[in-house]
């Protein structure tokens, strides 16, 4: 943040003026006087001038100014020289409580895209979420008409004064989250929709719950038949049910998917550190007979697709879902032999109840009769059931989370998959909230399922399931649509005891190879006494 930012800032919070939205009005404020004062020639050094214009030509539209005119003249003095986008980015960029602001390289290459289209007309909602570089995609687009929409009211009367002279931009006030635009229609449209919330309920019904599904599937209604969609979306969109699975199916039944790209990890730090996913969908009428999938790379602040496999959109959609890492995974060919395999397979629900630990603070641990599974208690070896921390609790409260013997456990977070197989202790022992429990119903062996898990391929499709980037996070209900092979009780059983009994003789081998090592090493130290 630079000096005049910082200064102005100081000025506003001496009085009371803190929050954001408040920040942004003040700010607007004094540029429409500003601009009010140039346009009718008047001294923009006269304090009463200053105030008087403001409140005859503001107040209107912003508000009744909160202070005093002293007050108001040393916000002009500090606001005026700065930039409006540029505080408008300061105050948001560094949000943490989940507002997603595109950086420059996203809305550069979606400049790029435009260019190279040529639509005739545009459409980028949520325009807010793209201070920093929307302009030179407006400017990409003249005289091509672009509609802006907002549904924050601090951020509507900016961008109309943002845009005021640019004669193609219009900005409508409304909600991708609910019945908007009437019956309007668009060549392109760009959107960054918020991930994970869930709007209020509107009185429209949508396929799913969720803002980042509704907006997806309101926008597609908005595409014209030759038209392009590209829209950012949380890596749940490929392969999440609970209504996401009947978007996948009405887009694929009634648009055309052109790419899927995987954008850079932290691409939307620090408001967000999920996987994100760039779609590009295009109209009932343009046909793909091909469908590219890969990924974004950041190469001199430039995205650059990397790694692109076309694949034909026969096949694309025959997959269960759209996981694209699946079909990029150096191990492919083993998962595309397993999924062809004639083994029967089953969702992993079918077979086991899957469930997520108990959220515990570190603070609450104490001396306690109840033990608690941490990621840091699973290692290579197993499950370390010394090192455990405890808590003092009554047995009924945590039932539901009670460890069983033949569970398998998996970490949901940290930067590692592990996976180990509980076995009954002295005491009580429940999972924490890092940790996903499996657990196998009749028919199915809990050391069989580790086994899978652990497999190359198991692991790809764990992987694939993973919503956030350098930091796991592995959602159960996502976990539990995985696809398991299901052989009968003897051969699983046979399974575990081959690789129980490999696994003793490759820690033999490697237990005599370090005593070994270490008596040669006692011998060649010895020798030189």
């Amino acid at each position: 943040m630079n000096k005049a930012i910082e200064i102005a800032l100081h000025e506003l919070y001496r009085r009371q003026i803190v929050s954001r939205e408040q920040l942004l009005v003040e700010m607007l404020r004094v540029k429409m006087t500003h601009r009010m004062l140039a346009e009718k020639g008047k001294h923009a050094h006269d304090p009463e001038i200053i105030f008087q214009t403001m409140k005859k030509e503001t107040e209107a539209t912003l508000g009744f100014f909160p202070a005093d005119r002293h007050d108001f003249y040393a916000f002009f003095v500090a606001l005026e020289p700065i930039e409006l986008i540029s505080f408008a980015k300061a105050i948001y960029q560094n949000d943490r409580m989940g507002t997603v602001i595109s950086p420059h390289y996203v809305t550069n290459y979606i400049k790029e895209k435009v260019k190279a289209l040529d639509p005739h007309s545009v459409l980028i909602p949520e325009a807010e979420k793209h201070l920093g570089g929307l302009k030179p995609i407006i400017d990409a687009c003249a005289p091509r008409p672009v509609t802006l929409t907002t549904q924050h009211k601090q951020f509507y009367p900016l961008l109309k004064f943002v845009f005021q002279d640019h004669d193609h931009v219009e900005v409508v006030f409304e909600s991708i989250y609910a019945a908007c635009l009437g019956t309007r229609t668009y060549a392109y449209i760009f959107a960054l929709p918020n991930f994970g919330t869930k709007p209020e309920e509107s009185g429209t019904s949508f396929m799913t719950k969720d803002s980042d599904g509704i907006a997806m599937e309101n926008l597609l209604t908005h595409l014209d038949d030759q038209g392009t969609l590209d829209v950012i979306v949380p890596a749940k969109i490929t392969f999440a049910t609970r209504g996401f699975e009947e978007l996948r199916a009405f887009i694929a039944n009634n648009y055309h998917i052109n790419q899927i790209f995987l954008l850079p990890e932290g691409t939307f730090r620090p408001a967000t550190s999920i996987r994100t996913y760039f779609f590009s969908i295009t109209g009932r009428s343009r046909w793909f007979a091909e469908i590219q999938i890969g990924t974004l790379h950041l190469e001199k602040e430039q995205l650059m697709p990397k790694g692109v496999k076309s694949i034909t959109r026969q096949h694309f959609l025959s997959q269960e879902d759209w996981r694209i890492e699946l079909l990029l995974a150096k191990d492919h060919v083993y998962i595309q032999q397993f999924v062809d395999s004639p083994h029967k397979k089953v969702k992993l629900k079918e077979v086991a109840e899957v469930f997520r630990g108990k959220s515990i603070l570190k603070k609450d641990t104490t001396i306690g009769r109840i033990g608690i599974l941490n990621l840091s208690n699973i290692g290579h070896d197993g499950i370390d059931y010394a090192e455990m921390d405890t808590i003092e609790e009554e047995e009924r409260k945590i039932k539901r989370y009670e460890l069983a013997e033949g569970d398998v456990v998996l970490s949901c977070r940290g930067t590692a998959i592990k996976t180990a197989v509980f076995h009954k202790q002295d005491k009580v022992i429940i999972a924490s909230a890092n940790v996903i429990v499996i657990r196998p119903k009749e028919g199915m062996l809990g050391a069989y399922l580790k086994i899978f898990l652990d497999s190359p391929i198991g692991m790809a499709i764990i992987q694939s399931f993973q919503r956030g980037t350098v930091i796991m996070n592995i959602n159960h209900l996502d976990i539990m649509e995985m696809d398991i092979p299901l052989f009968p009780l003897e051969k699983q059983q046979e399974l575990v005891d081959r690789h129980t009994h490999a696994w003793r003789q490759y820690k033999q081998k490697v237990s005599e190879a370090e005593q070994n090592w270490n008596r040669v090493k006692d011998e060649l130290n010895h020798a030189f006494m």
